[in-house]
């Protein structure tokens, strides 16, 4: 009777665990608190090298420097051509979850994509999300030296600071890393400090410009140097 009830138990333990799987849940990585925020990376993502970032212009975007900004944190899946990073960029000022939030960002991605980085991107949508963390996700694609990559740029509401975080994936991996990279987004968390931040379209933007930089400029390094 015991050996029965075992069974029955383990095969619901099977089962539960095959309904999560089918129902999506993504694993997720040890929770990072810096810089006034907290969050959980998708599974797999590990912190790498900040000196790779000295040389990319993180922080100094090339709209008019009216807030403090920099590169917070940088992770990667695996070595190799075919990994995938994110990035953190905690800049002052407020940005709110809002449909005007939305365009505003979608504007800004596209522009700095054409006209400061001079790489052409595919938007494929602009997306308002108000649950769990409410944010704004940008998704497009780009093609650099021959590589389709997916690109998410997320603007975390926040009141006196947010956060823009971005995601790179080769495109042939992306499908398997949304589902983790929804569900790390979700799991962010903010504590702006006190005060009154800048205009939220010029705080957004210039986080924005910078971290797409340092996302693309450090792709770049590491193709050539084969550790990315």
């Amino acid at each position: 009777m015991n050996t029965s009830r075992q069974h029955y138990t383990t095969h619901l333990a099977l089962g539960a665990g095959c309904i999560l799987l089918l129902a999506g849940a993504a694993p997720l990585g040890t929770e990072i608190r810096k810089d006034g925020y907290s969050l959980r990376p998708p599974g797999g993502f590990l912190l790498t090298r900040m000196e790779l970032f000295r040389d990319t212009k993180s922080g100094a975007p090339t709209l008019p420097a009216t807030s403090s900004r920099a590169l917070s944190v940088a992770l990667v899946d695996r070595s190799g051509e075919d990994s995938a990073s994110m990035l953190v960029s905690v800049v002052d000022g407020t940005f709110q979850a809002t449909p005007a939030g939305r365009d505003e960002l979608s504007t800004a991605v596209m522009r700095h994509f054409t006209d400061e980085i001079r790489l052409p991107m595919a938007l494929d949508r602009a997306e308002l999300i108000t649950t769990a963390a409410p944010r704004v996700e940008v998704l497009g694609t780009v093609r650099q030296e021959g590589q389709l990559r997916n690109v998410l740029v997320a603007g975390m509401a926040g009141k006196g600071r947010h956060a823009v975080i971005i995601f790179s994936a080769p495109s042939g991996r992306w499908a398997d890393l949304s589902p983790q990279i929804r569900a790390s987004l979700d799991t962010f968390k903010n504590d702006p400090p006190a005060g009154n931040g800048i205009s939220r379209g010029v705080a957004g933007a210039a986080a924005l410009a910078g971290a797409l930089i340092a996302a693309l400029t450090v792709w770049r390094h590491r193709r050539r140097e084969r550790v990315f």
